[in-house]
């Protein structure tokens, strides 16, 4: 059993969160823009590693919500 969350962690990952989703946005509206191969890559690189970044935080939110309020994870 994963070890719970305290409120203060929750906030942090939170931030990580918000943080990650909104270079993942800035990141697909300027990938188009690009025109340079390497930069194009790199962005297109960032953007599947945030992708899965958000989605392992939110698993990571979801799971501390269970976890608090007693259900199993």
């Amino acid at each position: 059993m994963a070890k719970q969350l305290a409120i203060h962690e929750t906030l942090e990952v939170h931030e990580v969160l918000i943080f990650k989703t909104a270079c993942l946005a800035k990141n697909k509206l300027f990938v188009d823009m690009v025109q340079d191969k390497k930069l194009k890559e790199i962005i297109e690189e960032d953007t599947e590693l945030s992708t899965k970044a958000v989605k392992d935080l939110r698993k990571i939110l979801a799971d501390a919500s269970k976890q608090s309020s007693g259900e199993e994870a």
